[in-house]
């Protein structure tokens, strides 16, 4: 008995579920025409790809933005001037650069707002500089069409109409250089000065009318700005697009307006300040006047007032040191004031003047400013309609009322002290003034005139200082931001990747049938090939039989010396070694289901026992779909079932053929009850006399897997042959043959690949005799009783 140890189980199970690499190369190569067909064709898309894909190109330029440290010479004194060298976030400088407003200015500049198209058949291409013509939108109202087919007509005139109207009636004609309304706009359409139209006439382009805020967030969304590396001051700008002299352009615009815009930050606290001390010297420049016109009148109606005197002149000294650091304090109050009410009121918060250029040095609330001022700034470069409610908005005014209030809140803590002192300064005034009241009416009218004058007088110097430091400073104001790197085009196009491309076409026209190859394996659930009877089996495999060319199944005795011939003369050798030196041998042939050639082999491999001068019987123990008969031209009257059911004797059921030493016996009539007749006295009493009387006995039965008439006679039987017909027997119904054999109920079996036409790496079951069948006739299904295949 044949037992199946648990370690042969997973064996068989693991290279069961095993795809046969070598016949999905065998695929390959024998259609190889399939693959070549694929290639090609996918070559062909990334051909047509790279040849019809917009070209991208990369664009990049350096900037460099300057440190204090930077500048010498002469030009120090005035960069050290707290009015322009004021603190600089350089963390924010990419995004200050890639701002809405900055760009959006840019762009209005270049008049992209504007794009012209010529549409081609597969791609549309941008026309760049190449139309001679400005459109400037006046008016623009909601709902406003944005695509426009665009026809140059004349020198004079062009037409115009709806991207989305087929009908060219529906164009409408206009004139250069005079505005027109159409679709929900007022345009002015003219013409660049000494330019020519000839190039341009009767040509009809796709016109695309945008806002430069949609113009900014189409370039804010591919505009990469980023420090060259860390603790660097150099920004390397990068931006990509379809036309590299639109994208250098823009570039070149942007940098422009970027310096501009550096500039008029700059120049802006220079402004403020100047404003702020004009308007203080005109409140003082009256009152100047007024004591000036009194001391002189004084000094004319009192010729000797101005000598003082020893004590006069050393308390007026006195008094009018301490009235230079009363005004001093005045001015700083004076700002305090104006600061205040500037948080309280002002909106544009990045204008403040700053404490250092009024002459106040604190530092508190000169950093408190300057954060005041930055936040401003960047709150005004990402605050428009569309993103009022940003969080990232939403947390720096958050943050810029807190800062407000803080400065706020320093500023009465400076007025609080500022207080002292002034208190403290007119306590010593009044001590000196207590002094002057003892000098003579002459000599105290003086000190009082030329005190008040003093006090104006040094007010306005300081303020005129100031001032033209202020003016000094605007003057000599340039941009932090310089060049490096023009704008240029950093290689060739990045899109499309044509060498890439080309390479994934060539996989992928590779793969494709690849994977077909190895779908079709894995989806295959027919045997192709002895190592899938091995994979599935441990039925010893005893040698194969080609594929037959015609309907006859009587192909060793009408062709002897044919390659089939040949093939059962093989198999009977092979069964030799299973009987050893027994003379005389019961032969059944089984299968799993119809149509697996069992008659064909059952005819042939009796034949060669009978062409070997072996007397031979042949029995059509299927009683069911009896056949055998018929290629012998032998009667079915009577046969197995006659005898079984005790209708006829042994002799009778006899039928000799034309051919020597090879008799049959037929199925019989059908009866009604198969089974139970192959499970009687009466068969064991047939096997008795067939052994007797012949050497050979060969039985052919019904299919195991169908019923189960065929296990009664398998202990009749000396070697039993199961037969597995190349790409016809399902894979799974090997597995019920080899829990029969593992269980026992099939005993000295072997199996017989049988209609072998398939023959390569994979395929067929590798003859060891040197004969080759190469009878490939192609795939496909086997028709019933179709030329060239078994029936049963």
């Amino acid at each position: 008995m044949n037992v199946s140890t648990p370690d042969s189980k997973q064996l068989l199970q693991s290279s069961a579920n095993a795809i046969d690499v070598k016949r999905i190369v065998y695929h390959a190569v024998t259609k190889w025409h399939l693959v070549v067909l694929s290639l090609l064709i996918c070559l062909s898309i990334a051909y047509y790809k790279n040849r019809y894909t917009q070209k991208i190109y990369p664009v990049s330029a350096s900037i460099i933005v300057k440190e204090k440290e930077e500048t010498n010479g002469g030009a120090e004194l005035l960069y050290k001037n707290t009015l322009i060298d004021q603190y600089r976030n350089y963390l924010n400088e990419p995004y200050i650069l890639r701002s809405y407003p900055l760009v959006a200015r840019a762009a209005e500049e270049l008049q992209f707002t504007t794009s012209f198209f010529l549409e081609g058949r597969v791609i549309t291409t941008e026309i760049y500089n190449g139309i001679p013509v400005k459109v400037t939108a006046i008016k623009t109202l909601p709902k406003a069409g944005s695509r426009y087919y665009f026809l140059i007509l004349n020198d004079q005139q062009f037409s115009i109409r709806r991207a989305d109207s087929e009908d060219k009636k529906d164009a409408v004609v206009f004139n250069f250089e005079r505005p027109f309304t159409f679709d929900k706009r007022e345009l002015l359409v003219s013409r660049i000065p000494e330019s020519s139209l000839k190039e341009n006439l009767n040509v009809t382009y796709l016109m695309v009318l945008r806002t430069p805020l949609q113009v900014a967030a189409e370039y804010v969304g591919k505009l990469n700005v980023k420090w060259a590396e860390k603790g660097a001051g150099v920004m390397n700008i990068n931006l990509v697009g379809s036309n590299p002299e639109k994208e250098i352009d823009f570039i070149n615009s942007l940098v422009r307006n970027y310096q501009s815009y550096d500039l008029e930050k700059k120049n802006q606290t220079a402004d403020r300040t100047v404003t702020f001390i004009k308007g203080q010297l005109l409140s003082i420049s009256d009152s100047l006047k007024l004591f000036e016109r009194q001391l002189e009148a004084f000094k004319k109606t009192n010729r000797t007032a101005g000598d003082l005197g020893v004590d006069g002149q050393r308390m007026y000294g006195k008094v009018e040191g301490l009235e230079v650091q009363k005004t001093e304090l005045l001015i700083k109050a004076n700002y305090f004031s104006y600061l205040k009410k500037y948080i309280a009121e002002s909106k544009n918060l990045d204008q403040i003047i700053l404490p250092s250029a009024i002459g106040v040095n604190d530092p508190i609330l000169s950093g408190l400013i300057n954060n005041v001022i930055n936040l401003q700034l960047e709150i005004k470069l990402y605050l428009d309609k569309e993103k009022s409610i940003n969080p990232l908005v939403t947390s720096r005014m958050n943050r810029l009322t807190e800062l407000k209030r803080d400065v706020l809140e320093s500023v009465e803590s400076l007025r609080s002290t500022d207080k002292i002192k002034l208190d403290f300064i007119n306590k010593q005034i009044a001590e000196v003034e207590k002094q002057i009241g003892y000098l003579p009416l002459a000599q105290r009218q003086y000190i009082s005139i030329q005190r008040n004058y003093s006090l104006l007088e040094n007010l306005y110097v300081y303020l005129m200082q100031k001032k033209a430091e202020a003016e000094i400073s605007k003057a000599a104001n340039v941009s932090d931001l310089v060049t490096v790197n023009p704008p240029m085009v950093a290689g060739d196009a990045i899109v499309p990747k044509v060498s890439q491309n080309l390479m994934i076409a060539a996989i992928v026209g590779l793969a494709i049938p690849l994977l077909i190859f190895i779908l079709i394996e894995y989806l295959n659930t027919r045997v192709q090939s002895k190592d899938d009877i091995e994979k599935f089996t441990t039925i010893p495999f005893i040698g194969g039989i080609g594929h037959k060319r015609t309907d006859v199944n009587l192909e060793v005795l009408n062709s002897p010396k044919s390659v089939i011939a040949e093939s059962f003369r093989a198999l009977r050798s092979n069964l030799n070694y299973f009987l050893g030196k027994q003379e005389k041998a019961v032969f059944l042939i089984t299968s799993s289901i119809s149509g697996e050639g069992k008659t064909f082999t059952s005819i042939n491999l009796a034949s060669v026992f009978s062409l070997s001068e072996k007397r031979t019987l042949i029995v059509g123990a299927d009683m069911r779909k009896p056949k055998l008969f018929k290629d012998f031209n032998a009667s079915n009257d009577v046969g197995l079932s006659s005898y079984l059911a005790g209708i006829a004797d042994f002799e009778t059921i006899i039928q000799k053929t034309k051919f020597k030493n090879l008799d049959l016996v037929s199925g019989g009539p059908v009866p009604p009850n198969p089974s139970e007749l192959l499970l009687g006295k009466r068969m064991a009493e047939f096997m008795a006399a067939a052994r007797q009387q012949y050497d050979y006995v060969v039985i052919d039965t019904p299919p195991l897997a169908i019923i189960t008439d065929a296990f009664p006679l398998t202990e009749y039987a000396d070697h039993t042959i199961f037969l597995v017909r190349q790409n016809y027997t399902p894979k799974e119904l090997l597995k019920t043959a080899q829990d029969y054999y593992a269980t026992g109920k099939l005993k000295n079996i072997s199996i017989v690949f049988n209609d072998v036409y398939r023959y390569g790496p994979g395929y067929g079951y590798g003859y060891g005799y040197g004969y080759s069948y190469g009878y490939s006739y192609g795939y496909g299904k086997k028709g019933k009783n179709g030329y060239g295949y078994y029936s049963e």
